[in-house]
């Protein structure tokens, strides 16, 4: 198994925890989850999607792909866990994997969706250490090939604009307008509610826009402020925004640059090693999906 230990300053996940899947019947995994016993928790589900009796049980899957998820986020902040299970280097792959199956399998029944949407919400959050990461190295595509990933397993309109942004700043100018003009008008018309664990990551998105349209050979100074204007609407008195209008009309600026504070709200900052792929693809091989699994 490829895997490349990128050592960098992020963040560490700090929203709120659920300790068991809403309607779920899986006692044994439900306790392991609240006890946050992530390895046997993980371990018991992936034993009993070998037996038929669970091969098509989405709840089990759910708490696979949430252990998984966990951890991953153990592994950002004790390396010894990947030095003993080398194949947890693969857990966020696997977490936003077992998170599509729980939402194939139990998409006819409806049973456990949207109740436990919160558990995806949480996995999808988890990328953004990838995300971030990628777009420091300036591998824009690579981290729009994760953001892509994460959508398929959960998304809102905040997940959404980001990609939006992440499609400009590699040169998919297409659908870059169709998702940044559709969250504009969603926007505009009737912002959504109950989205405020991803706002930082729409935040995100008019940073990264306003500072990659100053980047250009020519750059779209206009454009810059207007983006950030927008942002401004959304975001009223925002000191990240106000201060990149003041840097846009002003690069000597000496005030430094303050934090994303939806960010800091969410999360802390810590030292952390992010397990991932040497692959230079745009997008991972993906396993096939069979319906009638």
């Amino acid at each position: 198994m490829k895997k490349l230990i990128l050592v960098l300053l992020t963040a560490i996940i700090i929203v709120p925890t659920y300790s068991q899947v809403v309607g779920g019947i899986h006692t044994k995994l439900a306790k392991y989850y609240a006890a946050e016993q992530w390895e046997d928790c993980a371990f018991k589900a992936d034993r009993m999607i070998l037996k038929d009796k669970y091969r098509n049980d989405a709840e089990v899957y759910l708490y696979l792909a949430a252990s998984y998820n966990k951890i991953f986020l153990l592994g950002l902040v004790d390396t010894t866990l990947l030095k003993k299970v080398p194949e947890y280097a693969d857990a966020y792959k696997n977490a936003l994997k077992y998170a599509k199956y729980a939402q194939k399998k139990d998409k006819k029944a409806g049973f456990y969706f949207t109740e436990n949407n919160h558990m995806l919400e949480e996995i999808a959050i988890s990328g953004i250490y990838y995300i971030d990461h990628y777009i420091s190295e300036g591998k824009v595509a690579k981290s729009g090939s994760y953001a892509r990933k994460m959508m398929k397993a959960y998304t809102d309109l905040n997940i959404y604009f980001l990609h939006g942004v992440l499609c400009a700043m590699s040169g998919d100018a297409e659908t870059a307008n169709e998702v940044i003009d559709s969250v504009f008008t969603t926007m505009d018309n009737q912002a959504p509610n109950g989205l405020d664990n991803t706002k930082f990551m729409m935040l995100d998105g008019f940073d990264h826009y306003a500072h990659y349209l100053m980047s250009l050979e020519e750059p779209l100074k206009d454009s810059a402020i207007n983006i950030t204007n927008k942002g401004l609407k959304y975001f009223p008195d925002n000191e990240l925004l106000k201060w990149n209008l003041e840097w846009i009309k002003n690069h000597e600026l000496e005030t430094p640059k303050p934090k994303n504070s939806l960010k800091t709200a969410m999360l802390k900052d810590i030292a952390v090693t992010l397990p991932g792929d040497d692959s230079d693809d745009e997008e991972d091989d993906e396993e096939e999906y069979d319906e009638d699994e």
